[in-house]
This record gives C-alpha cells, structure tokens and sequence, in this order.
C-alpha cells in the first residue's frame, strides 16, 4: 500500500499579468505564512497604510478563527462541542455559528452532498491527523459509522444560537468551508481599513478586489489536475469575487491498486469513484464557494453541472478519462475567462 499526502495548497496558482501600464507606480504589500494546516497569501496597495497593523490583524483574526473552528486544537470551540457526551445545547460564538448557519444552508441546497458531519469517515479512512488503518473499511464498518453522520442529526435553535446533538459521538468537521469563511473575513478587515485593491489566498481558495501592482484586474489561474506537476488549465479574470476550487488529486492513498479520493459521498460512505477531477465555482462569498466546489465534488460532473444550471453558479469542470482531461464551463462562467 502507498499512502500519498499532499499538504500543499490544492489547486490555483495566482498569477498577476500586466494589462495596463501606469506612470506611476502604486506602493503594494504581502504577507504570508501558516494557517489552517496550509499557507495564506495576502497582497494588498499599501500607500499610506501601517502595514505592521495591517500584518498583526490579519493573523489576529487567522489566528482566532483556527482557535474556534479547528479540530487540530484540543479547546477549540468545535472541539468542545464534539466532546459533549449529553444532550445540552452548547452556544456558539457569532463566527462559528455564521460558518455552522451557511454549512446547514448548503447541506439542504445540496440534499446533502455537503456534510460538517463526517468526521468519523474522515478519520477512518485516514484524511485526518488520526493514522491510516492499514485496509480499506468494510462495508458493514460504513454502515455502523454512516449512522453518526448527517447535518439532520444537528438540532439547530436559531433563537438561542446553540445546536444540541441527537446522539453523543456526533461531531462537526468545517474544514470544507472554514477556508472560505477566513478568506471571506480578511477580505472584509481590509475593506475596512480602506484598503480597496487586494488579492487573498489561503489553500487555494482566493478572494480579489480593484487592480494588482501593475493596474490590471486580478488574474488567477487554474490548475490542471496532474500529479506532481503544475500546468494551467484556464486563467480567469476576478474583481469583487472570489473562487474556490476541490479537486480529487492532491490528497489521495492506493490500496491494492485502487485510488481512493480524500473526497467521501456522504450518502455512501466511500470516497467518490466518478471522472470528476476538479471543479472551480466563482461566487461572490468564498464560504459558499468553498462549500459549493466539495459539494458537486461530490455530486459527479453532470449533476454538478445541473446544480450549477439552475442556482446560476459560474463553474468550471475537469473530467479525467484515464490520462484524458477535458474541461466544460457554464455561460457564467465563461465571461470571466482571460484570453
């Protein structure tokens, strides 16, 4: 057996590509560093700005948002709700419940193609910090745990702010949308600070407002799910939007000569098994894009696309037929392509 881990982030390379020129050029900043189990990124016009703040709320908040929502921390707030062995209804901090409000949201969207409740799967079939059992689980092992799975089993009191579980080893996993979520409020802290010309990035999942040093709009770029290998597929062209991409090649093991996708169907309890390779959705919350691209994930390229049809979401898909890739975009994601 061969148990491959790739921790990098998944699938966009950002790339800034000079459309205009300006004669005079603007002052622009990064930072960059750890979170989240992956790298963030962050360039943003600088003039006239504290860029020491600027880089010490930006972790402040990275670093608040992973005390709450990461299951690699023993208190975090989710933590803590997973470890409750009773039927209390345990209150939720505002950013926590906002992320928990938009899973229940997509979770329905979806007839559950998104599940915050895998967690016992994750760990078992060894896409967690847990250790890989040396064989592929049973059948009858699904079975036992997929009856700990399911958004439904969380008893959501909006009024109170609180969810109560329905059995004691529930648990909630966010790591599918919690990316976007981070994105989505460090792109909020900088257009507070009056910063209006900025490119996010954690993991892959990017979020860009205005124009890049160079006075263009922001480019980012696609990857071509190819292992151990970095090609373009497509580049688009994003301002005030964000892109979130789930693909099915980076995080991976082989047993007995059979693929197994970090990606697992909540309705079966197995990773999936489809030609889908990676899905790219533009959307102007990166939580909900983020939600969105493991949810068709899921779903297989023609359901994802059907989904896609009738919400309006811009998508861009990736097929593979053995060492065949091909690719098929909706008309609104279309516009955005750069030629």
């Amino acid at each position: 057996m061969k148990i491959f881990s790739f921790i990098q982030p998944l699938i966009l390379i950002i790339i800034t590509v000079a459309l205009t020129a300006c004669n005079k050029s603007p002052q622009y900043s990064k930072i960059s560093g750890p979170t989240m189990g992956t790298q963030f990124s962050v360039t943003y016009q600088s003039d006239s700005i504290d860029s020491e703040k600027v880089k010490q709320q930006i972790q402040a908040e990275l670093n608040d948002i992973n005390q709450l929502m990461s299951t690699y921390i023993a208190d975090s707030e989710i933590n803590r709700f997973n470890s409750l062995d009773n039927n209390q209804c345990f209150k939720f901090s505002d950013k926590t419940w906002q992320v928990l409000l938009a899973a229940n949201d997509v979770y329905h969207q979806t007839n559950g193609a998104f599940d915050i409740t895998l967690g016992p799967l994750i760990s078992r079939w060894g896409f967690n910090a847990e250790e890989y059992q040396q064989k592929v689980p049973s059948s009858e092992e699904i079975s036992q745990l997929l009856s700990q799975v399911g958004t439904d089993k969380l008893k959501f009191n909006f009024a109170q702010q609180c969810i109560q579980k329905s059995a004691p080893n529930i648990s909630i996993n966010l790591s599918a949308i919690a990316k976007g979520y981070a994105v989505d409020q460090i792109s909020n802290l900088l257009s507070d600070l009056g910063i209006s010309n900025y490119l996010v990035d954690i993991g892959g999942e990017s979020k860009s407002l205005g124009v890049n040093p160079t006075g263009a709009t922001w480019r980012i770029a696609i990857e071509k799910p190819i292992d151990l290998q970095r090609q373009q597929a497509v580049t688009v062209s994003l301002n005030n939007t964000s892109i979130a991409t789930s693909g099915d090649y980076r995080n991976y093991f082989v047993a007995n000569g059979k693929r197994f996708s970090h990606t697992i169907d909540p309705a079966t309890g197995f990773p999936i098994t489809h030609n889908l390779a990676s899905i790219s959705v533009i959307f102007p919350s990166n939580m909900y894009a983020d939600a969105y691209a493991t949810a068709m994930t899921v779903m297989g390229s023609k359901r994802a696309l059907a989904f896609a049809q009738q919400q309006q979401i811009p998508v861009f898909i990736i097929t593979r037929d053995g060492q065949k890739l091909s690719t098929q975009s909706n008309q609104w994601f279309d516009k955005y392509i750069s030629q």
